[in-house]
């Protein structure tokens, strides 16, 4: 993967938890010519400006500045158009026409027009970013006129339009794709332009707003300077944020009292993701008794939800054995306790299975507060976890090769069609052994080429159903995002992303 880092403190999870002056608005009053000014904590540096090497949860704000995308979601999940004024899909679900909006250029006079597109979302589609499955359906991009851009799929899509208004759906300028200048400066048509020569690689990225921003009328956003300080460990972010040098950054449970005693304000929001055991190895290549379901159920009967919940995460979530998010209308109460936390049972189905010596797994070892728990949880029942620790750098690489038969980690789980393209069909990048089962493909293709919004949902349901019965992971829980910020600022909480989009920002009134 050709991620060449621009910055000193490299990326080490999209989603796990996670900005130069001294803080940034001061709310200032209507009409009052005051610059206004934001600042944002973030959990992870950026790695590469290019909207072909963009990356999704943690990272959004880096891409939202400089980038437009080609529809935009709204933090109630509306969508709404930004570069493509208008789409539709043909009868079969596998051609969705955009029409563009007119006389969009980029600063050196290119014009926003379908060939950018078509340019753009080739190269993202084919790239080796991560953000490449989101295109992954979209066989060809025609370029029928100035205006028209045709996406032709190999199937249906229902993620699609998120995806196009996601970092995998924006637009840079076609003349500096795959170019190092990309890399380091972007160049979109967005509302903000990146200011080199403020900026400080790794430490602050800087961004002043576009005088002439051709969807200002649309997108008023308020602050004339948007600065991206990138601060890793979750100490830094709270100090920042308590010193009053950002102006909101993410935090977790165990510094709430102290953001909220000192006056700040935390933004309590669902998760996005789902944490959990992801099992790749179903079919045992690697550790064969995942391939007994008596196994896996067994897996995930061996620790406590609700107590590791309560205990490491403030009881901030919610706690669950189905991945797909328990927002949306296929998540289902009734069999939420299919399994519930009972070792010893757990452990007699392991020897029952044909291991009374026990097993041992791989996994990488992440900076989750649960590792240690779940150490002492899996042995409790026969399993010894052998942990790898992994640095930054290496964490999706190394879990990418497939190389681990099961992982823990936090995945996005927006709606079930993303959930399934991300972590559960043979091509998801996450289902890092490209795994499948007869069953349950068919279960995805029949929810894939659905003629209506009922019967896809219906299918969702007996997939998540089966999910469950097959202990085909272990899930723990959606645990609830947090984020601090300065009285100073209004957030609105977005809609499914661990972090506000940039449009989310207000000054206090």
């Amino acid at each position: 993967m050709n991620r060449r880092t621009i910055a000193g403190v490299a990326l080490v999870s999209v989603l796990a938890l996670a900005g130069c002056s001294g803080g940034g608005s001061e709310g200032a009053p209507e009409g009052s010519t005051e610059t206004q000014e934001l600042n944002i904590g973030m959990t992870l540096d950026v790695t590469s400006f290019s909207p072909q090497e963009a990356a999704d949860g943690y990272a959004i704000p880096y891409y939202q500045l400089p980038y437009d995308t080609l529809i935009r979601h709204t933090a109630d999940g509306e969508y709404v158009p930004m570069l493509a004024q208008e789409w539709s899909y043909d009868e079969d679900q596998t051609a969705l026409t955009l029409t563009l909006e007119e006389g969009i250029e980029f600063d050196d006079g290119t014009p926003l027009d379908a060939e950018a597109v078509k340019a753009n979302l080739e190269a993202s589609r084919d790239g080796t970013g991560i953000m490449s499955a989101q295109l992954a359906s979209v066989e060809s991009v025609e370029a029928v006129d100035e205006t028209t851009v045709v996406l032709n799929l190999v199937a249906p899509d229902p993620a699609l339009l998120w995806n196009l208004s996601s970092p995998g759906g924006s637009i840079g300028n076609p003349t500096k794709i795959g170019t190092d200048e990309m890399v380091t400066v972007p160049d979109g048509t967005g509302p903000y332009v990146y200011d080199q020569a403020a900026s400080n690689i790794g430490a602050e990225y800087v961004f002043t707003k576009r005088d002439d921003y051709w969807d200002a009328d649309t997108l008023d956003l308020p602050y004339d300077t948007i600065t991206l300080t990138p601060l890793t460990e979750a100490a830094a972010r709270v100090n920042a944020l308590l010193a009053g040098e950002v102006d909101g950054a993410p935090i977790d449970q165990t510094t709430v009292a102290q953001v909220e005693g000192s006056g700040k304000q935390v933004v309590q929001y669902p998760a996005s993701g789902v944490f959990g055991f992801f099992i790749t190895d179903h079919d045992g290549t690697m550790v064969p008794a995942l391939a007994d379901v008596e196994v896996r159920q067994a897996i995930n009967m061996a620790f406590d939800r609700a107590t590791m919940l309560a205990n490491l995460r403030g009881g901030y979530g919610l706690t669950t054995e189905q991945v797909f998010n328990a927002q949306g209308d296929v998540w289902d109460e009734s069999i939420n306790d299919t399994y519930g936390y009972d070792p010893v049972t757990a452990k007699q189905m392991i020897v029952d299975a044909g291991y009374p010596d026990g097993f041992s797994i791989d996994m990488p070892l992440l900076a989750f507060p649960e590792a240690d728990i779940l150490t002492q949880a899996f042995a409790d029942v026969g399993i010894t976890i052998n942990w790898e620790t992994l640095a930054s750098q290496e964490v999706f690489p190394q879990i990418l090769s497939g190389k681990y038969p099961m992982f823990l980690f936090q995945l996005q789980s927006t709606d079930p069609w993303q959930a399934i393209q991300f972590f559960i069909s043979p091509e998801a990048t996450w289902n890092t052994s490209h795994q499948s089962n007869p069953e349950l493909d068919a279960m995805i293709e029949k929810a894939q080429y659905a003629t209506s919004d009922e019967e896809r949902t219906a299918t969702y349901r007996e997939i998540n159903e089966w999910l469950v019965d097959n202990a085909w992971f272990a899930p723990m829980y959606f645990s609830d995002n947090l984020y601090g910020a300065s009285t100073d600022v209004d957030v609105t909480a977005p809609y499914q992303q661990p972090v506000p989009s940039i449009y989310d920002y207000a000054p206090a009134a």
